[in-house]
């Protein structure tokens, strides 16, 4: 009777959980719902699409085998890591954009002095003035421009698109596309596909009797940071124990703002009367 009542009261808290789950996902489904209302908005408002956006493929990589591949191309990435040195493990991303700037006139030939000449970049993109005026002392005044560059980068875990914009000071706040040549982001995990993590949890056993159990786990393959693929788990109360094995869990935390850590597993088990069960365990790692 003891052990039905606890294992009610078991599922009734796990329940509670799931539904508490549940309710948090739909508000964040609503509350994504209207975000993405608000971009439909903001993009129709948006009559200007740029032509020179460079997108590439994101490459997901570790921090030491980036730098060492990035590195024999551009040596600087070693010294920018090194400004980080408290923790070089919270780089998420190293990009590397790299443009040739061909002006539209490399060489102009004049076999006299032009009363004016501008040597432009592109259209709209001014770097130089040469000027001639014989009623003028001095006669010849040569003006550079300064330029600003702004380069514009987005960068999500599969894709990244960048933009190169030049504004020359002869027109200021006109801003000219450049196509960019090269786009390099990767994206730097820390998880190894294959690493023993240990964890405690509840675990709801699914069988004739259905039970609740302390249990500690160890998971061992992680396709993703949030993913864990097969593992062991060995669970026990009072009356019973049993040894299982998880087939797939997920880190719910990663939707949950004050969490960061709050596992769910599902696998298979059996109990030391060999009686098999599904089981169904939430938990945390060490």
């Amino acid at each position: 009777m003891e052990l039905k009542t606890a294992t009610n009261i078991g599922i009734i808290l796990l329940f509670s959980f799931i539904t508490s789950l549940c309710s948090y996902s739909i508000g964040s489904s609503v509350e994504e719902i209207s975000s993405s209302r608000e971009y439909a908005e903001l993009f129709e408002s948006r009559k200007v699409l740029y032509s020179e956006v460079k997108i590439e493929r994101t490459r997901v990589n570790g921090l030491t085998k980036t730098l060492k591949q990035l590195s024999d191309e551009n040596t600087d990435l070693t010294d920018l890591v090194m400004q980080l040195r408290q923790k070089p493990d919270t780089i998420k991303y190293v990009s590397v954009i790299e443009t040739v700037i061909v002006p539209t006139t490399t060489i102009e030939s004049f076999t006299t002095p032009p009363e004016e000449y501008i040597y432009q970049l592109h259209e709209d993109t001014p770097i130089a003035k040469f000027s001639y005026d014989q009623a003028t002392d001095p006669s010849y005044i040569f003006e550079t421009y300064e330029l600003t560059f702004r380069n514009s980068i987005v960068i999500t875990d599969q894709k990244t698109s960048g933009l190169l914009q030049i504004s020359s000071s002869a027109n200021p706040g006109v801003y000219t596309e450049f196509p960019i040549d090269t786009l390099d982001v990767h994206h730097i995990t820390t998880q190894r596909l294959f690493e023993p993590n240990i964890g405690l949890g509840l675990t709801l056993s699914a069988g004739e009797d259905p039970n609740l159990l302390g249990s500690i786990f160890v998971s061992f393959f992680h396709p993703h940071e949030n993913i864990d693929v097969l593992g062991l788990r060995v669970a026990a109360n009072k009356q019973t124990a049993q040894f299982g094995l998880d087939l797939a869990g997920y880190n719910v935390a990663a939707h949950i703002p004050i969490l960061t850590d709050l596992w769910v597993h599902g696998g298979i088990a059996i109990d030391i009367n060999a009686n098999p069960s599904g089981h169904f365990s939430i938990g945390t790692k060490f």
